[in-house]
């Protein structure tokens, strides 16, 4: 662990900082969410020893706590998440605070995890809530790499007419639309000849 300010995290948007006090070791989950939350979305920041008031205060003893948060983290998030653990002076005589990091990605869904639980949260506003059927869809796609525009429809090349798409594509650039060529590089279509959803919606 290395030494950072406070002043440092005044920049980060609200969005991606969480403030705790403490660890809160009988109930860790209030802060776990927030890690599967920022591991979910697009990553963020946990100052432990930070008051609500955004005011750094310390911890009793901070090598003990930063060997907690590595615990839950291996114990109750799955897959493991990205995280870097850091200290920071609080200004009060020999207490230091952390900074607990947590990067997104890269394989989504991650989950908070503890006997029968078994959730996936998302950012809405400054909070973590439970994703939605449609947002837990689109975090396993994005785990598998794809998007649901890039999926394969239930419609082959054959079903569907880009006759506008082609017309727009000549009157703007001057040049003739090359259909399977130019419709497999911008993604309307698969190379086995499928429309994706994207296409559809071009279609």
């Amino acid at each position: 662990m290395h030494f950072m300010k406070f002043e440092d995290f005044q920049r980060i948007e609200a969005t991606h900082l969480d403030y705790k006090v403490s660890l809160e070791k009988e109930k860790p989950k209030s802060w776990l969410k927030s890690v599967v939350t920022f591991a979910n979305t697009k990553g963020g920041h946990i100052l432990f020893g930070v008051s609500n008031n955004h005011e750094p205060i310390g911890l009793d003893d901070a090598q003990d706590t930063a060997s907690k948060i590595s615990e839950l983290l291996t114990s109750r998030v799955e897959p493991p998440v990205r995280y870097i653990l850091t200290t920071f002076d609080s200004g009060k005589e020999g207490r230091l605070c952390i900074d607990l990091e947590v990067a997104n990605g890269p394989h989504y869904p991650y989950y908070y995890v503890h006997e029968k639980t078994r959730e996936i949260y998302v950012r809405r506003g400054d909070r973590p809530e439970i994703a939605t059927v449609i947002e837990q869809n689109n975090l396993i796609l994005k785990g598998m790499n794809k998007t649901y525009d890039s999926l394969p429809s239930s419609y082959n090349l054959s079903d569907v007419s880009f006759t506008l798409l082609a017309a727009t594509f000549k009157k703007e650039t001057g040049d003739d639309f090359d259909l399977v060529k130019d419709l497999v590089s911008m993604g309307f279509v698969t190379e086995k000849g499928i429309v994706t959803n994207a296409g559809l919606l071009f279609c």
